[in-house]
């Protein structure tokens, strides 16, 4: 993109006109005032070239737009705009006006110069670095903007009046340990905390107090004005838990929406303050509200830059949770501010989970009993095992039942562990309606669980020899698509033991989600994945019992068989794994 000389002529004539303007403005420092109007003005050409690279190459626009904002970022021009519009608010549409009014000329030196747009565009951040390097151009007024530019309050004049002093932050560093609030300076954040009560110098980090802080988020366009209010109540519980409660959003209109409750994870970094959360499966708006530290969306959605939500503590060690967002290249800005209300009210998501989880292993376990202490092997029969399709739009999904037949004439029709562990008693009693008896009818078998006797499909399993010792691979293998095979998503499962004759064995496996979306003219895929950790340890076979003792201690025994003598098919536990 060789048009330098155009660029530099179109820089120079901003400055000039940018830096009279200046001199004409009631300023609290005249030279501070003059040199950020240059730089503005000259920064107004990179929006120039910025959109000439949107309409030449138009496809690659998340790029284009991500390398123009790093580089207004670079050079702080967010801030360069902030002081403006506080000192000199008249100044910004006219600096802006000033490239405008180049437009034409400036487009027509791109044309010019560029063989490849597309690839000049591409890395329009080197280009911009090359033809628009502020530090570059203007070195003088680079340099003495840089408290501007680095988000800290400027020197006032000797005219000015001077404000209330504020004691210096007290480890000496940024004013919040680890950032320097970009693109926001450090007057407006003073002045955001200091509405919540909170007093200066502030200092992120620090242990965390678990309770129900009160939260206002504001939204604000590229002018500071109010396009959207959220109050909401931020429980934060000591075990790891976060919730969301009683959240409403005020328009610009003045209408009112209310939000339902949001929960979730959380993890704090008491160094830096830094909060992370993840939200239920059901929505992102947690994730919205607790932003992540640093992270960078596509701008074409939700262009987000430079985000963070942080613990922060005043002078009298009041802790304050600061958020803050800059949207892409207008500087549209979210900030949050909540203060400590109380003690958290309800019962924390993570608890909810673990009392949920312990009450469906209390009922997975009700007629379970210690290892051994079930059925005895001389009381069984054998066990049915019957494996069918079904069928759902374009997935065929396996179907598989297990009836355990004891010698006494009674079939039980709910096996989930190992028939050892089985109370028998228990069982009989708690659930019956999953009891019946079993005869034989010439080679087949019939089963009876009402009145009548019906056929029991299905053929006897074949039980692990006394010690069983296993080699090889056996794996498992599922796949459910939603939608259509152009349409849709395909959720998978693969999950492989692999057993040695040492009697040692690795578990293996994980998901992944296929995307899909075709056109006839163009196909879109994507995918997701999650792996489980892999476990080793040793293994046990007999009879229908397997147990597994993996290297952490953990011990899982559970019913296990073969479907026929060829051993190709293993139960194990619910499902079904084929010998690879």
């Amino acid at each position: 993109m060789p048009v330098h000389r155009s660029l530099r002529l179109a820089l120079a004539l901003c400055s000039l006109v940018g830096g009279a303007a200046a001199q004409s403005a009631p300023a609290p420092d005249r030279e501070l005032l003059e040199a950020s109007s240059v730089l503005y003005g000259a920064a107004q050409v990179g929006a120039t070239i910025r959109d000439w690279c949107l309409n030449r190459d138009p496809q690659d626009r998340a790029l284009i737009e991500q390398g123009f904002t790093a580089w207004q970022v670079a050079f702080g021009i967010p801030q360069l705009e902030a002081y403006l519009k506080g000192a000199a608010p008249d100044l910004v549409p006219k600096l802006r006006a000033l490239a405008e009014n180049r437009r034409v000329q400036t487009e027509a030196a791109l044309d010019a110069g560029s063989t490849d747009p597309r690839a000049d565009c591409r890395d329009i951040r080197a280009q911009l670095g090359t033809y628009a390097n502020l530090a570059q151009l203007y070195p003088a007024e680079y340099a003495r903007t840089a408290t501007v530019r680095q988000g800290t309050p400027a020197a006032p004049s000797a005219n000015a009046a001077r404000p209330a002093p504020t004691a210096p932050a007290a480890d000496g560093g940024p004013f919040i340990s680890g950032t320097n609030f970009t693109p926001f300076n450090r007057s407006y954040v003073l002045k955001r905390l200091g509405a919540a009560a909170g007093q200066a110098p502030f200092k992120a980090g620090g242990p965390l107090k678990p309770g129900a802080y009160t939260c206002v988020r504001e939204d604000t366009d590229e002018d500071s004005t109010l396009i959207s209010e959220y109050r909401y109540t931020l429980n934060l519980y000591a075990d790891g838990g976060v919730r969301a409660v009683k959240a409403q959003v005020k328009g610009r209109s003045g209408g009112t929406t209310t939000l339902k409750d949001q929960e979730g994870r959380f993890t704090y970094d008491p160094a830096s303050g830094t909060f992370r959360a993840d939200a239920d499966r059901g929505s992102d708006l947690l994730e919205e509200l607790i932003v992540e530290a640093g992270s960078y969306d596509s701008l074409l959605t939700d262009p987000t830059l430079f985000n963070f939500f942080r613990l922060v503590r005043d002078r009298a060690g009041t802790p304050l949770l600061y958020g803050q967002q800059s949207y892409g290249a207008q500087a549209d800005t979210t900030q949050t501010v909540c203060t400590l209300s109380g003690p958290p009210t309800g019962l924390s998501p993570v608890e909810e989970v673990r009392r949920q989880q312990a009450e469906e292993e209390r009922v997975f376990n009700l007629y379970r009993t210690a290892p051994g202490q079930g059925l005895k092997d001389t009381q069984i029969e054998g066990i049915v095992h019957h494996f069918s399709n079904r069928y759902e739009g374009i997935n065929v999904i396996g179907v598989e039942t297990v009836a355990l037949l004891l010698k006494d004439g009674r079939a039980y029709f709910n096996l989930r562990w190992s028939p050892n562990e089985l109370n028998l008693a228990a069982s009989v009693k708690g659930e019956p309606k999953m009891w019946g008896q079993w005869q034989r009818r010439g080679a087949a078998l019939e089963v009876k669980r009402g009145a009548a006797w019906e056929t029991l499909p299905g053929s006897l399993a074949v039980p692990g020899a006394p010690a069983e010792k296993l080699n090889g691979a056996y794996e498992y293998f599922s796949a459910y698509t939603s939608g259509t095979l152009m349409f849709g998503a395909t959720a998978t499962t693969r999950v492989t033991y692999r057993f040695k004759p040492d009697g040692t064995y690795t578990l293996t496996g994980g998901n992944i989600v296929y995307g899909n979306f075709d056109t006839g003219a163009t196909q879109t895929m994507g995918a997701a994945t999650s792996s489980d950790p892999t476990r080793s340890g040793t293994y046990r076979f007999s009879g229908y019992t397997l147990e597994l003792r993996d290297q952490a201690g953990h011990v899982n025994r559970t019913v296990a068989f073969f479907w026929d003598k060829t051993r190709q098919h293993l139960y194990l536990g619910d499902r079904t794994y084929t010998r690879q």
